[in-house]
């Protein structure tokens, strides 16, 4: 016979201990947060152009756990004109993608910059390769280096 071990753990939010399942927290957790959400969806059903501070007031919740629904997709911002979350870099309130039009800009920006840093020190590193090994190689011969 072999004895089953019970996957147990103590809830983020409450600290009861309860059965490890997918949403990491207990029953009554799960239920709270539930009904929280189906009221901030009534609310927003009601007060279609209701905006971030308007629904986090009227609601009581709070705006990082506003963000994560919206992140999870159980807030649909295509639904609610008003609504919107941070940039994961500036924290600028945006309401498409990960990041918004400016640090797409400067990260592209900076990719490019390093890329064509790294392009301007490849024929020098393989110069240096070729002088370390004592020869040259085929590919160095035929690309005229």
């Amino acid at each position: 016979m072999s004895v089953q071990s019970l996957m147990v753990a103590n809830c983020p939010r409450c600290g009861k201990v309860f059965q490890k399942n997918l949403r990491n927290q207990c029953a009554d957790c799960s239920r709270s947060i539930d009904s929280l959400l189906q009221g901030c969806l009534d609310y927003l059903r009601r007060n279609h152009r209701s905006t971030n501070e308007q629904l986090n007031a009227a609601i009581g919740i709070t705006s990082e756990q506003m963000y994560a629904w919206i992140k999870e997709g159980k807030l649909l911002l295509t639904d609610y004109p008003n609504l919107n979350y941070p940039c994961a870099s500036c924290t600028k309130l945006i309401r498409q993608h990960k990041l918004c039009q400016d640090c797409t800009f400067r990260i592209n920006r900076e990719i490019k910059e390093l890329n064509d840093k790294q392009q301007t020190f490849q024929p020098v590193e393989r110069k240096r390769q070729t002088a370390l090994s004592g020869g040259f190689q085929i590919r160095d011969r035929l690309s005229g280096v």
